[in-house]
């Protein structure tokens, strides 16, 4: 089956998810982003980022709403996957060179009641550690590296395979495609998951000194 994207890497992606099984409706577009969001806000709740920046107390309402302008941002630019139309697990996944948003871009695909939103001080702590998070993962990034934006399991269904489901997706692909995969984690405890999947830690650094960050690589 044939889906239509303007970027020939995601569209080889998504090709090979579908030949795995996976639903055209899962993928990430206008239509499903709002089941991806709210995957995501679930997964989130105790992660160790978002705990830092809402200082320990994890606003439904402002991270969803954040999530809704950056991922707006991302569609057409962004590969996205779900485990299934009940959108358990979810990944969105960077091409080799893709571009990267930043607040102007947020600016422009958000609503007028989210202008506020974005003059929000977490808004700019947010966009401050990403500054951070990618001069890390630069020497990483090349015209055959894949990184992984989001990676999220709703607390009901982890340790049922639904995670793994699109890491083998994608890791199938970038083996039959000769790439490479890198991801991120700002919880220790995560590495030992994603190095089971077959990714080695390339770096180790702290944001700010109190947030542990951890660059990893997955090449066969």
């Amino acid at each position: 089956m044939t889906f239509t994207n303007e970027n020939p890497s995601i569209r080889a992606l998504y090709e090979h998810a579908f030949s795995k099984g996976l639903s055209p409706k899962c993928v990430f577009n206008e239509e499903t982003q709002d089941r991806y969001i709210e995957t995501a806000i679930d997964a989130y709740r105790d992660y160790a980022l978002f705990r830092y920046l809402f200082n320990g107390k994890y606003d439904t309402d402002v991270f969803s709403r954040m999530m809704s302008v950056d991922f707006r941002s991302r569609i057409g630019f962004t590969a996205g996957i779900a485990s299934s139309e009940a959108f358990e697990s979810v990944m969105l996944i960077e091409p080799p060179k893709a571009e990267k948003p930043d607040m102007a871009d947020y600016f422009k695909v958000a609503h007028p009641s989210d202008y506020s939103l974005l003059l929000r001080p977490i808004m700019y702590r947010m966009e401050g550690f990403e500054k951070y998070a990618l001069e890390k993962r630069e020497q990483f990034l090349d015209e055959r590296t894949w990184y992984i934006y989001v990676f999220a399991t709703k607390e009901e269904f982890k340790g049922r395979g639904f995670g793994r489901k699109l890491m083998d997706i994608l890791l199938s692909f970038a083996d039959d495609n000769k790439c490479r995969v890198c991801l991120e984690t700002n919880d220790s405890g995560n590495v030992g998951m994603y190095e089971h999947f077959g990714f080695k830690t390339a770096a180790v650094s702290q944001y700010r000194g109190v947030l542990e960050h951890y660059n990893m690589i997955y090449e066969k």
